[in-house]
């Protein structure tokens, strides 16, 4: 029933703008109408993109691309969208709904209570965290299994590294102050120090990863928007900046 009401929603607003869109970002909003019924976001957000591209005014395409990310749960994109289609179209109905849901208001016909991303950390305050200790930024993000994981692991690796560190320095010692068997300390040498880069390495990994996963599962940080300009970014769409006033 959701998925007919959103198709329905696009075929209506589709409709109305027939004969008076650019025929080039009509042909782009067509394949994003397409791409949208069929569920495939990506492609969808990426003609929508391009239909606004070509008509900044075009608030058809910008709406559509807001029910995609709402659609994406990605709520926060969402709510910038219809606000700013609320400022080419005041009073568009389909687009005052959502805002409102998004929002927070209960809609005054059907009583439909918000769906909110608050739930998610943004990237950028996961990932310093994750930068300082493997693992913190999951737990800021209540990924308590994943950030036990890392932090285990990386502080194993730190354990591991003042072993072998420890054993490489005296297997050297051994062999700087012995008179007998030579090479064989030599060799026993060589490879307490090649054992030293394997806890160093697994470190370095799980330091890395921890960070990556954290810009994964972070969400986008749409709070630092300037007056005066809106700015939409997202890694599968084109990003856009417009000189409008919230």
């Amino acid at each position: 029933m959701k998925k007919f009401l959103i198709i329905l929603i696009l075929l209506i607003t589709f409709s109305e703008i027939l004969l008076s869109a650019d025929p080039v970002a009509l042909k782009y909003y067509q394949y994003a109408v397409m791409y949208h019924k069929k569920n495939d976001f990506k492609n969808a957000l990426t003609y929508y993109n391009a239909s606004i591209k070509k008509d900044k005014k075009f608030w058809q395409a910008w709406l559509g691309l807001g029910i995609c990310y709402y659609n994406m749960k990605k709520y926060r994109n969402a709510q910038l969208i219809f606000k700013y289609v609320l400022m080419l179209k005041p009073g568009e109905q389909t687009a005052t709904k959502y805002y409102n849901m998004l929002s927070g208001i209960k809609d005054s016909k059907n009583g439909i209570a918000d769906k909110k991303d608050s739930g998610k950390k943004t990237k950028g305050d996961m990932m310093w965290r994750s930068a300082i200790l493997p693992g913190l930024g999951q737990f800021y993000n209540g990924e308590i299994v994943k950030g036990y994981a890392y932090s285990i692991i990386y502080f194993a690796s730190i354990g591991g590294i003042i072993k072998f560190t420890i054993d490489q320095r005296e297997a050297v010692s051994d062999y700087e102050n012995t008179n007998y068997d030579f090479e064989n300390k030599y060799k026993i040498a060589q490879e307490a120090t090649v054992k030293t880069y394997i806890p160093i390495a697994i470190a370095g990994v799980v330091w890395a990863l921890s960070i990556f996963d954290a810009y994964l599962t972070g969400a986008d940080d749409v709070s630092g928007q300037k007056l005066g300009e809106f700015e939409m970014k997202d890694k599968n769409t084109i990003a856009f900046v417009m000189k409008k006033s919230f």
